[in-house]
């Protein structure tokens, strides 16, 4: 993890490089200026934690130096150095911004503390921000919930590559809580005071690509009216998570490339070079070897994206996860509500698991919320989720008429018959041993009965979990 870095900034050579070797001392990094102007350089290039600047200095000075910070859209915190005959404008600096001020001769343990005031300070206002830009994404739970053996490897690997800053390709399908993992993996990180950065790569044009990434300066193209912080500055120190990763076109993956493997860019219109400080994490719900074949996607992008692997499963195959998740996002709704959440029924559950969750986990944070508001003051029934899960236009009488009619081409009723049939030969196979016909159909044995409940087969009662 990098050290925190001070900027200390003074005319008097004595006083700057005491202060920069008393610093040292305790173990931060630091960077040091003759001027304001010499400091605005350094900060365009290096980002920093604290900057200690003397008020009083030819040209640039302090408040001039703190005014340009804040033009540039940095929260830095400012801790300003000052004489006994400039306290008065100190105090107007402070109003302006400033951190904090100590008067000279500086005395050691007084700016020591400061400056770790103002670092404190300074994670704190990230951790706002982080908190308000993510805030109407935790729509999920806070935390990967399930107890499938296919989560918990999940989570295994996510602690074991968290300490690390190596970089880790999230793939999986469309819904299955892919941001969610990568958000545990910044928490549980080495960057967690920093800010965590998302991009979603389908929604930049690669005309701004630069920009979006970057940053650019005031003028340096039609639109720049002002100057932008791009992802990888506002990341700094952080988590930068790359989503759909795989849309992004061949030179946009080109300019990635020589950023992951330098860890230099330029900001648009700045012939300055910058070195990121950042952890990258990347989502796809794509096939990104595939698309390596077909040349949509470049390998050596690839390999440098794909040093640290982590797939989230489906829903369908965790059917243990269906218990744990439903009830959680059911008494998140209701507690919206203004309403108690109790427990599913069987039949509920065994309904659930018998469904295919082509949306994933993203479906049946929908479902709970849908069936919250059908179900009012109770808890939802199975009648509410096969209304529910029922293809719109068709009720259920609709399908059974569908099926008996020979509608051949009605795609619910065919799926109907055909799993009624299935379940039929499976127990026919096996002289109605319910265990066996299970393993044939690849099925829980605890979701079967509900099966021959809703075809109406005899046996269809409570699963003892016989033969």
């Amino acid at each position: 993890m990098p050290r925190y870095k001070v900027l200390v900034v003074d005319d008097e050579d004595f006083v700057r490089e005491s202060l920069v070797d008393l610093l040292e001392n305790e173990g931060f990094a630091t960077r040091s200026a003759a001027s304001g102007e010499a400091a605005l350089q350094l900060i365009e290039k290096d980002a920093v934690h604290v900057i200690a600047t003397d008020l009083q200095m030819p040209s640039v000075d302090g408040l001039a130096l703190l005014n340009r910070v804040r033009e540039r859209g940095l929260d830095t915190p400012v801790v300003l150095l000052t004489g006994v005959g400039t306290v008065p404008d100190a105090v107007a600096a402070m109003k302006a911004g400033a951190f904090d001020f100590i008067q000279k001769p500086v005395e050691p343990q007084q700016f020591l503390h400061i400056i770790r005031r103002a670092i404190e300070h300074g994670q704190l206002v990230q951790e706002v921000r982080y908190l308000r830009d993510t805030v109407n994404d935790l729509r999920g739970p806070r935390e990967m919930l399930g107890d499938s053996e296919e989560i918990r490897q999940v989570r295994s690997l996510i602690d074991k590559v968290a300490p690390s800053d190596a970089t880790v390709l999230i793939t999986g399908e469309s819904g299955t809580g892919k941001e969610l993992a990568a958000l545990e993996l910044h928490r549980k990180s080495n960057r967690a005071a920093g800010n965590l950065v998302r991009v979603n790569c389908a929604a930049v044009s690669e005309s701004l690509f630069e920009s979006e990434f970057f940053g650019h300066r005031r003028g340096s193209f039609t639109s720049a009216v002002e100057d932008r912080s791009g992802r990888f500055h506002e990341a700094e120190g952080g988590t930068l998570v790359l989503d759909e990763i795989g849309t992004l076109k061949p030179e946009m993956q080109a300019k990635l490339l020589r950023v992951l493997e330098t860890g230099e860019y330029q900001v648009v219109g700045e012939s300055k070079t910058r070195v990121a400080d950042v952890r990258l994490i990347a989502i796809t719900n794509q096939n990104l070897e595939e698309s390596v074949v077909s040349g949509e996607f470049r390998a050596d992008l690839f390999y440098r994206l794909n040093i640290f692997p982590i797939e989230i499963p489906p829903l369908r195959s965790r059917p243990d996860d269906l218990d744990p998740l439903i009830h959680h996002f059911l008494e998140v709704f209701r507690a919206r509500a203004g309403r108690p959440c109790g427990k599913l029924s069987r039949n509920c559950l065994d309904l659930l698991a018998s469904y295919s969750w082509p949306g994933n986990v993203r479906e049946l944070r929908n479902l709970a919320e849908r069936a919250t508001i059908l179900a009012g003051e109770h808890m939802p029934d199975t009648e509410i989720f096969e209304q529910i899960l029922r293809p719109v236009g068709t009720s259920k009488d609709e399908t059974t008429d569908a099926a008996t009619a020979g509608e051949e081409l009605e795609i619910r009723a065919r799926v109907e018959q055909l799993e009624r049939g299935l379940i039929q030969e499976a127990l026919e196979r096996t002289a109605g041993k319910k265990k066996e016909a299970c393993a044939l159909l690849g099925i829980d044995p605890k979701n079967l009965s509900y099966y021959m409940r809703k075809h109406g087969l005899s046996g269809g009662g409570a699963d003892d979990g016989s033969d």
